[in-house]
C-alpha cells in the first residue's frame, strides 16, 4: 500500500481525536487546534485529488485492520471522494474563521471549545460518508452527524434555537429510522453490508424478479429517510428555523455541509448499492422529480414572502436542494454530474451568504429585519460585494458556478421524454425568475441610500479572507468548469 492511501483513514481518525482534544483545551488553544487540523486535512484532500483526479486513475480500497468482510471494514477513495475531502474541510474552515467573533464573545466564549469539538465530530462524520464502503458504518456516522448538527443549532441557547433544534432532531431521527430499516431489510435479503457485495447480490435478485416489491420498498425507505434529512420538499419544515436560529458559523455549516452529506450518501446508495437500472425499475426517480419541481418553486415563494434576512437565505436553501435532487432524479450520467456540481457550488454560495450577511446585520445593530438593513452594504461595501457574488451564483448569472449548474440541468432535461423536459425547463425558468425577485429585492435594500450609509464598519481580516475564498470558489467553478466536470465524471465512473 502506498503511503498516501492512508490519508482517508487518518483524516477521519484525526478529526475524531480532535473532538476529544478540543473539549479539554482553553478557547484559544482549541481554536488554533481546530484550524490546524482542518488545514492539514484540507491539504491531504488536495493531495489525494491531485493523484486520483488524473485521467485514467483508479479508486482504491483500504481494509481497516486488514481484515476482510464481514469481520473488517473498508474505506474507498476515488476522484469524487477526494474532491469532497477538499470541499468539506475548506468550507468549515472558512465558516469557523469568519464566525469566530460570534463564538468568542459574550456568554458563548466559555463554550467555544465544546462547539469546536462538535465541529470536529461533524467533519469526521462527513468524511466517513464520503469514504466509507460499508452501509452500516454510514448509518453510524449518519447518527453522529445528526446529533452533532442538532447540538450546533442549540448552541445559541435561545428559545428560538431550542425549538428549532427540537424540530430538527425529531424529524431527522424519523429519517434515520427509515434509513436504518432499509439497511436492515437489505442485510436480511443479502447478508452483506459492503456496497460492492450488496450490488452483486441485488443484481442477482433483481434478475430473478422474485423480490421486486421488497426492493422497491427498500429503495423508497432509504430515499425518503435521506430526503427528510436533506430537507427536500415536502420534508423541509425543519430547515428554515434550523438554518437561521443559531450563530453564523452554525447556519453556514448546517446549510452548506450537513445536508450535502446526506445527499452524497443517497448518491452512493443509488450508484454503488442498487445501480441506476434498479432505481429506474422502482420508479422512485419519478417521485424525486415531482418533489424537486415542487421544492424549487415552493422554497422560492416562501423566500419572497418572508420579512427576515437570514430566514430568506434559509428558505432559498429549500429551493436549492430541489435543484440538486432534480439532477439526481434526471438520472445517472449527466443528471448525477449536474447534481454534484450544484452541490459544490451551493456549498460555497450558501456559506458565503450566511457569513457575509452576518457582517451586514452587525452594521444594522444585529437586526434581522429588512426594514433595518437599508444601506447595510454601503456601510460594509466589501461584504456587500461578497454577498452579491453569492446571490448572483444562486440566481445563475454569468461568471458564477450557478450558471453552469442550471445549464447542465437544462441540457440533461432535454435528453428525457418531452413531458419531463417541458416541465423541467418550465420549472427551471420560473424558479430562476423567483430567485431574481427575492435576491434583487434584498440587494436593492442592502445597497439603498441611508442616513447612516457614510459610516463604515470595521473589517475582520480573517472573516474577510474566509468570505473572499468562498467567493473565489464560486468564480473558479465557472472559469474552470470543464476540468471540474471532468473530475466529477471520473469520480462517478469510479463508483460502479
Amino acid at each position: 500500500m502506498l503511503w498516501w492511501q492512508n490519508i482517508p483513514f487518518f483524516s477521519i481518525i484525526l478529526f475524531l481525536l480532535s473532538a476529544a482534544v478540543c473539549s479539554v483545551l482553553p478557547p484559544r488553544g482549541a481554536r488554533a487546534w481546530a484550524r490546524a487540523v482542518l488545514g492539514l486535512c484540507l491539504a491531504g484532500g488536495a493531495l489525494l485529488l491531485a493523484i486520483l483526479g488524473q485521467p485514467g486513475s483508479a479508486s482504491f480500497t483500504f481494509m481497516m485492520g486488514h481484515f476482510p468482510a464481514p469481520w473488517g471494514n473498508e474505506i474507498r477513495a476515488g476522484a469524487l471522494e477526494a474532491l469532497l475531502a477538499c470541499l468539506f474541510p475548506g468550507v468549515m474552515l472558512c465558516a469557523l474563521l469568519s464566525g469566530a467573533p460570534a463564538l468568542s464573545s459574550g456568554r458563548q466564549a466559555s463554550r467555544e471549545p465544546q462547539y469546536l469539538s462538535l465541529c470536529m465530530l461533524l467533519m469526521a462524520a462527513l468524511l466517513s460518508q464520503a469514504y466509507s464502503n460499508d452501509l452500516f458504518t454510514c448509518y453510524v456516522f449518519l447518527e453522529i452527524m445528526t446529533l452533532s448538527a442538532g447540538a450546533l443549532i442549540v448552541f445559541q441557547n435561545s428559545g428560538r434555537a431550542l425549538a428549532a433544534g427540537m424540530r430538527y432532531m425529531v424529524l431527522n431521527l424519523v429519517g434515520s429510522g427509515l434509513f436504518l430499516l432499509g439497511v436492515v431489510l437489505l442485510y436480511d435479503l443479502t447478508g452483506h453490508l459492503l456496497m460492492e457485495n450488496l450490488f452483486v447480490s441485488l443484481q442477482a435478485l433483481a434478475a430473478t424478479g422474485e423480490y421486486h416489491r421488497s426492493l422497491t420498498i427498500i429503495i423508497a425507505l432509504i430515499t425518503v429517510g435521506l430526503s427528510i434529512k436533506s430537507a427536500l420538499f415536502p420534508f423541509h419544515s425543519w430547515a428554515p428555523d434550523a438554518y437561521s436560529s443559531s450563530v453564523p458559523s452554525s447556519n453556514a455549516i448546517l446549510s452548506s455541509l450537513v445536508s450535502k452529506g446526506y445527499i452524497l450518501l443517497l448518491l452512493k446508495v443509488y450508484a454503488r448499492v442498487f445501480g441506476w437500472d434498479l432505481v429506474l425499475l422502482s420508479q422512485v426517480d419519478h417521485l424525486l422529480l415531482v418533489f424537486a419541481w415542487a421544492g424549487m418553486i415552493f422554497g422560492s415563494l416562501a423566500a419572497i414572502r418572508t420579512s427576515r434576512f437570514t430566514r430568506m437565505i434559509a428558505w432559498s436553501s429549500v429551493a436549492q436542494i430541489g435543484y440538486i435532487f432534480l439532477g439526481v432524479g434526471l438520472g445517472a450520467g449527466g443528471g448525477y454530474q449536474a447534481a454534484v456540481f450544484h452541490l459544490l457550488v451551493h456549498s460555497c454560495s450558501k456559506a458565503l451568504l450566511f457569513l457575509s450577511g452576518e457582517e451586514l446585520r452587525r452594521s444594522a445593530g444585529g437586526s434581522d429585519s429588512f426594514a433595518d438593513l437599508a444601506g447595510a452594504a454601503r456601510k460594509h461595501p466589501v461584504y456587500g460585494a461578497l454577498w452579491t457574488v453569492g446571490a448572483f451564483s444562486l440566481v445563475g448569472l454569468p461568471f458564477t458556478g450557478g450558471l453552469i449548474s442550471k445549464l447542465l440541468l437544462g441540457g440533461e432535461a432535454l435528453r428525457h421524454s418531452p413531458p419531463v423536459a417541458i416541465i423541467t425547463l418550465a420549472v427551471l425558468a420560473l424558479s430562476t425568475l423567483l430567485n431574481v425577485l427575492y435576491f434583487l429585492r434584498t440587494m436593492l435594500i442592502l445597497w439603498s441610500p441611508d442616513q447612516g450609509s457614510s459610516r463604515r464598519g470595521s473589517l475582520s481580516p480573517l472573516g474577510l479572507g474566509a468570505c473572499g475564498l468562498l467567493a473565489a470558489g464560486i468564480l473558479v467553478s465557472f472559469f474552470l468548469a470543464q476540468p471540474l466536470l471532468e473530475v466529477i465524471s471520473l469520480g462517478l465512473s469510479q463508483f460502479s
